[in-house]
């Protein structure tokens, strides 16, 4: 049997946008481009094919979501800081967490998501990190 996951929707981007910008989620949500760039990165951890899910794995889902959010840039600013928000949030509405390892600092996890949004990481490296880093609650 199959898990149901709990995934994020665009209002649930919006509210942790705005804890992070400072801008309204009502004003973030009026900007066709913001709306558009975040629920298209908020549907690829469903996607899939003829049944097949593109992303199986919890691990991938949830790094792959943190991944397009940086990569399609919706926000004016602080977009990979929601995007990490945003990947916690899925982590731990699922009933698990993201736990940091020996190494692990704030600015460890901020290179990784310059590295990310830079594309010196490859989405696959980054489901890998998160993997190693993800403990069920």
């Amino acid at each position: 049997m199959s898990r149901e996951w709990r995934y994020l929707e665009i209002g649930d981007f919006l509210l942790i946008a705005e804890a992070v910008t400072g801008i309204p989620a009502e004003v973030l949500g009026e900007s066709d481009r913001v709306v558009s760039q975040a629920d298209s990165a908020l549907h690829v951890p469903q996607s899939g094919f003829a049944g097949t899910e593109v992303y199986p794995g919890f691990e991938d889902k949830a790094a792959i979501l943190c991944a397009r959010l940086i990569q399609n840039h919706p926000l004016p600013d602080g977009n990979k800081r929601t995007a990490f928000l945003c990947m916690i949030e899925f982590i731990e509405r699922n009933g698990f967490r993201l736990r940091s390892r020996p190494g692990d600092s704030p600015s460890s996890i901020a290179d990784v998501l310059v590295g990310l949004a830079a594309h010196t990481m490859s989405e696959q490296d980054f489901i890998v990190w998160v993997t190693g880093r993800i403990r069920e609650d």
